[in-house]
Order: C-alpha cells, then structure tokens, then sequence
C-alpha cells in the first residue's frame, strides 16, 4: 500500500469534497490503482487529504499522482529535490511555510536541522 498526500491551499466549500475526492478516484482507477481509503485533515490554508492505494508505487511514481491529483505545485517540487537526494522521508506534510524566497538553508521541523539548499534557485528548474 501507499500513500499519497496532497495539500490543497485553498478553502472550499464544503458540498464539493463528494465531488473532489471522487473525480480523483475516478483518474486513480482509469490508471490501475485501487483506492482503499481517502482521509481529510483541515488547516489554515485548506485542506490535507490522504488517499491510501495499491499497488505500492516507487517515489517517483506516488510524486507524479500526488501532482496530478492535485497537490501544491512548490510541494511536489520540493519532493522531487528530496528523492533525487535520496531523502528517506520526503513526502511531509507541512502546517508552516519552509520556502522563502531568496532563502539559503531551511530548518527541518522534526529535528532542527538546517538543510542547504544548494544549487535550488527558487522559481528556477535546473
């Protein structure tokens, strides 16, 4: 199983989650995956889903769904960095902003660790 994690920054309203959650079953499905669970978690900003799958996917793979369902564009791109680093635990989700323009290191927020970010030009692909 996996799990696939999107940020939605957006608040909605509350009668189109039936409609969101099904349009993304229905594009999982069409692309061979079965959906066991979703769950929803509320934030400032939106909302956090969680939609858990089989077959378990590669990293690559649970990113470009996590993209295509929708999740916040920084956010993927962020994750995509991380896997090509060989991060272990690069699919977070976060209830504060790490990402500041022109920012040289960030902070890890489990363990308080700054993390350069080397050769990432922010609004730039390399």
């Amino acid at each position: 199983m996996s799990v696939l994690k999107i940020d939605i920054d957006v608040k909605f309203d509350e009668g189109w989650f039936g409609y969101w959650i099904e349009t993304r079953k229905i594009m999982l499905e069409s692309l061979g995956f079965k959906v066991l669970r979703v769950f929803s978690h509320e934030t400032k900003k939106g909302v956090n889903f969680f939609f858990h799958i089989k077959p378990d996917c590669d990293n690559e793979l649970i990113n470009m769904l996590q993209f295509l369902l929708g999740d916040d564009h920084t956010r993927v791109k962020i994750n995509a960095w991380r896997i090509t680093r060989g991060i272990k635990h690069w699919n977070k989700i976060f209830d504060r902003k790490l990402w500041r323009k022109n920012q040289k290191v960030i902070e890890c927020w489990y363990c308080g660790n700054k993390i350069p970010l080397i050769g990432v030009e922010h609004g730039k692909d390399r």
